[in-house]
């Protein structure tokens, strides 16, 4: 189980970072050529757009491994410690709530978007909406793994 985690994370943060590098590139090519060739090539925004929009919701699913997600920290320094661990897993439950979410409303968005084509690439443009279910299932993954970990050592605690 160890060796899938470690490559399903090494994939997730491989292919993130190359496509950080190649919508840098593709948009860096683009400025270039508008303003030094006078000529914008027709894939370059949807590119970049294609690989911004891949890139943002991979990167929100390792947010949520690493739990870099948004919150509220000054009442924590108030709260017990079996207070802390009970807001912790009611948090893990609403983004799970939200994962799910974005895997039915993906999966329908994505089924809208087969009609249509995104003309300066020649793709479907149910690829890139294709990142939103995605993204919701890796999510899923991490919060599972992250729930196991911590019932893991809780239960060496109490031992």
């Amino acid at each position: 189980m160890k060796k899938l985690e470690r490559y399903f994370n090494s994939f997730i943060e491989v292919f993130s970072m190359s496509l950080l590098v190649l919508m840098t590139l593709i948009v860096s090519w683009v400025v270039f050529s508008r303003y030094f060739l006078h000529k914008t090539p027709a894939w370059g925004e949807e590119g970049a757009l294609l690989c911004m929009v891949w890139f943002g919701f991979l990167s929100m699913a390792l947010g949520v491994r690493d739990d870099l997600h948004l919150r509220i920290t000054i009442l924590d320094q108030f709260l017990s410690d079996k207070t802390k661990n009970f807001l912790n897993w009611i948090s893990r439950i609403l983004i799970i709530g939200f994962a799910i979410f974005m895997i039915t409303e993906g999966i329908k968005m994505s089924k809208v978007a087969t009609g249509n084509y995104m003309p300066g690439i020649k793709l479907n443009s149910a690829f890139l909406y294709a990142a939103v279910p995605l993204a919701g299932i890796a999510m899923i993954y991490y919060i599972i793994q992250a729930s196991i970990k911590e019932i893991k050592r809780t239960g060496e605690g109490n031992k």
